[in-house]
């Protein structure tokens, strides 16, 4: 079976490689780094979790059907003014992640709350041996900036510098391309644990 996995978990799958200071250097051009952060997502075991139902070759299905394991990337956090094209529009902050071309983007609520919805990959190969479309959302809390929150600095960046990131990861997969691995239509949720990185 071919190994591959869409969106965000292509990206944590091969986290072993990417720099922290190049993915600063991904950062959009209306931004600045402002932390970069080993990510750690922690697999929830859910009613609708993808497992594997049936293997291409008849062996044994993994112990506890998981087609996924916990994970790990680095990462650079980004901020800067939204690029909803007007000054008041408010701050942005953009998630840059190693091995992924995706710059995933949320506004930034002053208290450190933040929303990454990814634009749908459509037909991706995927884990369960079949295309399918996948929906990834990154919802959670930066930590660190106290009783006055965040703000951006007068060139981007945030002041403070976030000490952390705490949320969750959800990806959707659905499919009907037929002879699929996974129980599809199917979902991955993760806890998210970011550390700040030197």
């Amino acid at each position: 079976m071919r190994r591959t996995t869409p969106a965000l978990l292509l990206a944590l799958a091969l986290a072993s490689a990417g720099c922290p200071d190049s993915l600063g250097r991904r950062c959009p051009s209306s931004s600045l780094p402002s932390g970069n952060f080993d990510l750690a997502l922690s697999l929830q075991h859910t009613p609708d979790e993808c497992l594997v139902v049936r293997t291409t070759d008849g062996g044994p299905l993994p112990a506890d059907g998981s087609i996924v394991q916990d994970q790990k990337v680095q990462s650079t956090l980004c901020a800067g003014p939204s690029d909803a094209g007007t000054a008041d529009a408010g701050a942005a902050v953009y998630l840059v992640v190693a091995n992924s071309d995706v710059i995933r983007q949320s506004p930034l609520d002053p208290d450190g709350g933040f929303s990454f919805v990814s634009p749908p990959l459509i037909g991706a190969q995927t884990l369960c041996g079949c295309v399918a479309d996948v929906s990834e959302t990154i919802s959670g809390s930066l930590q660190g900036g106290g009783a006055t929150g965040f703000t951006l600095g007068p060139d981007g960046g945030l002041i403070p510098q976030p000490t952390g990131i705490t949320g969750a990861v959800s990806q959707t997969l659905v499919s009907d391309a037929g002879n699929c691995l996974c129980n599809l239509p199917c979902a991955e949720h993760y806890t998210l644990t970011g550390t700040l990185s030197r």
